[in-house]
């Protein structure tokens, strides 16, 4: 018998209820997945919450549909997609998620101060003068603000690293408009904080300082959290 386990929303739990059954080896590759009915009986949830858990875990890889035969277990199901906890905006994991990009952007930003060419820095340029141009429109101030971190990502040279940061923009896209207006209710003239911050990494890397690249990514990223009411750990 399933049994769900975290206090989660329902689609959240069903999901975890059946890739439990999987880890466990109940349910094995390539077997067929008891029926909506079944799962929702077992589970006590409606079919409509079944039914968007299965296509949930069809979208990752871990389940495949048989025309006319119902659902089943992958070969692979582990799955072939990456998705971050269901946090439903709480703040101790969007602190963690910040936590995650403190110790992945600021290496970023020490390899971009030593790769980068005259492309890159010219679309960090670009991105700067737009979040400038557009800092009292808070959403375009961050879409600007996120075409700047991708050119950080770009002058990486690794491919990895951008479809990574590609996946964790949408993520963050509603935290980082929300930290461009609580820091322009506190700043006259927009969120001047935050510009200063960008320029300084901007200028770090053009210098090809990797050393200051990684300070200046580190004290933006703890100033961004703070904006949003965040206090991130010190790394000792």
């Amino acid at each position: 018998m399933l049994e769900l386990q975290r206090p989660d929303s329902l689609v959240v739990r069903v999901v975890n209820a059946i890739r439990n059954e999987i880890d466990s080896g109940r349910l094995a590759p390539e077997s067929r997945l008891p029926t909506e009915q079944q799962l929702a009986e077992q589970l006590n949830v409606s079919r409509s919450v079944v039914r968007e858990a299965i296509a949930q875990l069809k979208a990752d890889g871990v389940l495949i549909a048989r025309r006319g035969l119902g659902s089943y277990i992958s070969k692979t199901p582990a799955g072939t997609v990456f998705r971050f906890p269901q946090s439903e905006g709480r703040l101790a994991d969007l602190a963690q998620m910040f936590e995650m990009r403190l110790w992945i952007e600021t290496q970023a930003a020490s390899i971009a101060a030593q790769r980068r060419d005259a492309d890159d820095l010219q679309r960090m340029q670009a991105a700067l003068q737009e979040m400038h141009d557009k800092r009292s429109d808070f959403e375009a101030a961050a879409l600007a603000d996120v075409a700047f971190h991708r050119a950080i990502a770009e002058a990486s040279k690794n491919d990895y690293f951008v479809a990574f940061h590609d996946f964790l923009r949408s993520q963050l896209a509603s935290a980082r408009k929300t930290a461009w207006e609580n820091s322009a209710l506190r700043l006259v003239g927009g969120s001047a904080d935050a510009a200063q911050e960008h320029q300084a990494l901007y200028q770090a890397i053009a210098a090809g300082d990797r050393q200051s690249a990684a300070g200046c990514a580190d004290a933006h990223l703890r100033a961004s959290a703070k904006r949003l009411g965040l206090e991130l750990p010190t790394l000792d």
